[in-house]
């Protein structure tokens, strides 16, 4: 087993320059071998010698091929081992000195000792944040041991396969071909992430892999590694990309293949409307998941001046489609807000509206004095698509509440330093965010719900916050609804006899709910419930202010 001693003590420069020397003497080998391989045979040259001089020749050939492939590899792998040595002990480095922060130290036997330990820690260092961060220090320790174990065994499984002359099939036509085949065996493996990993897990061994290790990933697994929470900010919206113009190709692809069938149909027929209303339905589907990914790919490329940088961190086409776009880097962000829609978001021609609402909170944080700040559309769940029947009914919420805690962890796993983090929800998305808070707690210093039909529970106190004491949480719950809003009017009954029978939970802006209200300007009904984000507006100016850690 490897000891945090022994990953101190490698080297990955002697391991480069031993990799050169290899590399050069192979390919020395392998243009002297190829020349000793047209040696033979002789023409016109026959009988007993000439058969020994050939037996020999073959069985020199074949060593040679052996050799070949297996130095070929050697030096693959080599390279693979200093570049992977890197990686890890530039994560170690970072662990130890995020331990000498908050006042802990790693022990070459991987264990995080208190360097405070029976003494008063400084009172800049929050008892809360030292207790996270040991847990951080705890997982990162075990997963970089695990990816130094993991290097020193496929290193030592090379060597020994390469000294048993298992590389290679020994009867290559040339030796050029027999260090071919030595090179393809994969030489190092990346390591996989810890099974059932937290993002916490997903974070610390993706700091262990190299800057080749996480390109080989993100180009191999896009979907997998652009989805995992935990991951920075920057990789994931790379990986995205990938999957953004992947499945991009693919709806369009799709579509042409819907409109050729509808082109070889008779909608007046009776024995084909039935199939041509069904195909026309998918093809509306189609077309506003791609208007949705137009949408997006604009934001992305073509930030207006002044606009903060866009990271794409999920997309997924399924279902009513499922699309996460962060306006600015929430890993280096002193204010972070998740922004979570409520019925008809999705992967639709809606995303430009929700992006919209996001760049118009970061834009008033920052002017309320917000240093750095990102704002999350979170469209990560399957939303409603109708008033009736689907936003009446919990079951969307049910299904979004581990994928919202999960999103939020993964924030602060990924994130560097200190962060002010505010969850806000929009329609049914507050029932997702209270249903969370309520199930399963949320990392959040606040959380704001924006014309609610009701947050799933009757009153603030049954909500939890990390960290935070129960009986302060409703200081942190904000809500408000416009007097004109018909969605908070026709789902609550506003009084507190009927609070346990409203089908969502009651209005959360009621007096007594125990939240903090802030007011929104009236406007017409049939605009009101999306009027919230208006330039200048009251309700926008309160949610810049809690974004940006003030009260509104």
């Amino acid at each position: 087993m490897v000891s945090l001693a022994d990953l101190r003590a490698w080297n990955p420069g002697a391991l480069n320059e031993i990799c050169s020397v290899l590399q050069a003497r192979t390919q020395i080998l392998v243009h002297e071998g190829d020349d000793y391989g047209k040696t033979l045979p002789v023409e016109g040259w026959s009988g007993p010698a000439a058969d020994d001089a050939t037996a020999q020749h073959r069985s020199l050939m074949h060593g040679l091929d052996t050799i070949a492939a297996g130095a070929a590899i050697l030096g693959k792998t080599i390279g693979q081992a200093s570049d992977a040595i890197t990686g890890v002990q530039h994560a170690l480095t970072n662990a130890e000195e995020l331990a000498r922060k908050y006042g802990f130290q790693i022990t070459d036997n991987g264990g995080v000792a208190d360097t405070f330990a029976g003494k008063q820690a400084p009172p800049d260092l929050h008892p809360e944040d030292r207790a996270r961060t040991h847990t951080q220090l705890v997982d990162e320790v075990a997963q970089i041991l695990r990816t130094a174990n993991d290097i020193d065994n496929d290193l030592a499984s090379v060597l020994d396969r390469a000294a048993a002359g298992q590389f290679g099939t020994g009867d290559e036509s040339t030796v050029t071909a027999a260090a071919a085949d030595g090179m393809k065996d994969p030489g190092l493996t990346l390591p996989e992430p810890p099974p059932n990993a937290t993002p916490a897990h997903n974070a610390a061994w993706w700091a262990t892999l190299s800057d080749a290790g996480r390109n080989i990933l993100i180009r191999d697994r896009p979907g997998s590694i652009g989805a995992m929470n935990g991951l920075p900010a920057t990789d994931r919206d790379r990986a995205n990309r990938i999957v953004l113009d992947r499945d991009y190709q693919d709806l369009h692809h799709q579509r042409d293949d819907i409109r050729h069938r509808l082109d070889g149909m008779k909608r007046s027929d009776p024995q084909q409307q039935e199939e041509y209303q069904a195909l026309e339905k998918q093809l509306d589907a189609l077309n506003g998941k791609i208007a949705g990914m137009d949408q997006i790919k604009t934001r992305l490329d073509q930030a207006l001046p002044g606009q903060p940088p866009t990271y794409l961190l999920g997309i997924n086409p399924a279902n009513s489609g499922q699309a996460i776009v962060a306006i600015g880097n929430p890993d280096t962000a002193a204010n972070v807000a998740t922004y979570v829609p409520g019925t008809t978001a999705g992967l639709n021609d809606g995303m430009a509206t929700d992006i919209g609402r996001s760049d118009s909170m970061a834009a008033k944080a920052a002017q309320l004095g917000s240093p750095s700040t990102s704002v999350i559309t979170w469209v990560g769940y399957d939303a409603p698509q109708s008033i009736i029947p689907d936003a009446i009914d919990t079951s969307f919420a049910d299904k979004a509440e581990p994928s919202l805690r999960n999103f939020q962890d993964g924030l602060g796993a990924a994130h560097h330093g200190a962060m002010n983090m505010t969850v806000i929800g929009h329609s049914y998305g507050t029932t997702v965010v209270g249903q969370t808070a309520r199930d399963l707690g949320l990392p959040a210093n606040n959380v704001v719900m924006v014309a609610s039909p009701g947050v799933g529970v009757e009153h603030a106190n049954q909500l939890h916050l990390d960290g935070m004491p129960q009986d302060q949480v409703g200081q942190h719950i904000y809500s408000t609804k416009a007097p004109t809003d018909p969605i908070p009017i026709m789902s609550n009954f506003d009084t507190p006899m009927a609070d346990g029978i409203d089908p969502l939970g009651p209005d959360p802006t009621t007096g007594w709910f125990g939240g903090q209200r802030f007011d929104s300007a009236p406007s017409a009904p049939w605009t009101s419930h999306s009027d919230y984000w208006n330039k200048d507006s009251p309700s926008l100016d309160a949610m810049g202010k809690i974004i940006a850690g003030s009260k509104p």
